[in-house]
């Protein structure tokens, strides 16, 4: 029988919306290279120190639609954590929310250097699958580390609040993306460990997709942050 294990019903729904994402990340960067090479007035481009080419978009012609997706986003996420009893919706959310997740990244891609993209996305992939080792095979509860960890995210919500008023560059910009980097790699652990932990049921194997999928998100944001020069 398909899906019979926790981990079979966690790894479909993860994989699909992180496919999802990926999907409409790169096609929404392919929609900006095509603007660029109809030449759109509000989007250029420099080649960067590979000399490949890095796209610059004016701003001020996205921002009201960034903020646009930004409010959607948080909307489709709060009808999704609020509706985690249905299985149904749920899915249906969770896939527009990976919809909106990719356009923002895509977006976050092009305010750094898209070309990024790939080396980040194969490290967050690496280390995705040697936490997931960890987290289901190593016989260990790690459960103990949700405090810990919910005291480190409280403090990393914290500095990223200031940084909307505050500007934070060079050394210390870096100290917050590792910080982030190890934070993430630390809660994918705990999260997959949940898989060896909790009841083989659908609902169950929701709420643990929704947890990997925002700590594998973080984490290759956090990774882009740190390997941008931006």
């Amino acid at each position: 029988m398909v899906f019979e294990t926790l981990f079979s019903k966690v790894f479909i729904i993860l994989t699909i919306q992180l496919l999802i994402t990926f999907i409409f990340c790169i096609l929404t960067i392919g929609y900006f290279k095509l603007a660029y090479r109809k030449g759109a007035s509000w989007i250029g481009a420099t080649n960067n120190q590979k000399g490949q080419k890095d796209l610059h978009i004016n701003w001020s012609v996205i921002k009201p639609y960034f903020y646009l997706f930004l409010v959607a986003n948080i909307a489709v996420f709060i009808a999704l954590l609020f509706n985690r009893d249905n299985i149904n919706i749920s899915i249906l959310l969770f896939s527009i929310w990976s919809i909106l997740n990719g356009i923002q990244v895509a977006l976050g891609l092009i305010s750094v250097d898209e070309n990024l993209g790939m080396k980040v996305l194969g490290i967050t992939v690496s280390v995705t699958f040697g936490t997931a080792l960890i987290g289901l095979y190593s016989g260990v509860d790690f459960s103990f580390m949700g405090k810990f960890l919910l005291i480190a995210l409280i403090l990393l919500v914290i500095v990223n609040i200031v940084r909307l008023f505050i500007r934070i560059d060079g050394i210390k910009r870096k100290v917050i993306s590792i910080f982030g980097i190890v934070l993430f790699t630390l809660y994918l652990i705990y999260d997959f460990n949940k898989i060896t932990l909790r009841e083989n049921t659908w609902l169950n194997a929701l709420d643990i997709s929704i947890d990997l999928y925002l700590d594998i998100l973080n984490l290759f944001l956090y990774l882009l942050d740190f390997f941008s020069n931006k």
